[in-house]
């Protein structure tokens, strides 16, 4: 599993749908699954590749109940 915190812009590149408060998961541009979308950040995670990426509260439980990041408040 990937690291996983509260939202936070400054981990993610100046100007990216991510450092705008905005679910860089499911941005057209993005890795992101299809689905309804909530939006607004919640959750900064890693991706595969090690890069910061931003997710909704919709994301936040996906990708928890995927395994791929850990839930909040649960990283080491």
């Amino acid at each position: 599993m990937k690291l996983s915190q509260t939202f936070d812009p400054e981990l993610h590149d100046a100007g990216s749908t991510a450092a705008q408060g905005q679910c860089s998961h499911h941005a057209p541009d993005g890795e992101g699954a299809a689905g309804p979308c909530a939006g607004e950040a919640v959750v900064s995670f890693q991706d595969r590749d090690g890069r910061w990426q931003s997710g909704c509260s919709l994301a936040l439980e996906q990708l928890v109940e995927q395994r791929e990041i850990e839930p909040l408040g649960q990283g080491g």
